[in-house]
Formats: structure tokens, C-alpha cells, sequence
């Protein structure tokens, strides 16, 4: 991660969370995506990184496979 990326704010996360959720039901990769790395995901959405030190998981329910990811 860059220096000069901007952090989602909590403010910005229901929107961004809204629009990946759109996402993940017609994207197969993208809902891989955010099963391996979540961050990674939000910031294809909205172009900014999660703040440091956070943690954001999505778990699928045809798999029941967690994810985690801290960045």
C-alpha cells in the first residue's frame, strides 16, 4: 500500500459495501476476490484502502468458507 492512498472512511462503507454486494452476485471473480481479499476488493469498488490495523471478513454460504483480511 502507498503512502498517498486514501482510507475509506466509516462513513463511505455502507455505499461501498452496497455496491460490492451488487457486484458479487454477478461476478464470479470478484466474489473470489473479496473471499481471499477483502481489502483488495473495497479498493477495486472505491479506489481507497481500509484503514490500517482493520479487519473486514465476508463469509459465502454455498461454501461456508470465511475470509479475513487486514489490509
Amino acid at each position: 500500500m502507498a503512502d498517498d492512498d486514501e482510507i475509506i472512511t466509516e462513513a463511505e462503507m455502507p455505499k461501498a459495501l452496497a455496491a460490492l454486494f451488487k457486484r458479487v452476485q454477478t461476478d464470479a471473480d470478484f466474489r473470489n476476490l473479496c473471499l481471499q481479499n477483502p481489502g483488495q476488493a473495497i479498493f477495486e469498488i472505491t479506489g481507497k484502502r481500509l484503514p490500517a490495523g482493520s479487519t473486514l471478513s465476508f463469509a459465502d454460504a454455498e461454501t461456508n468458507s470465511p475470509s479475513e483480511d487486514a489490509k
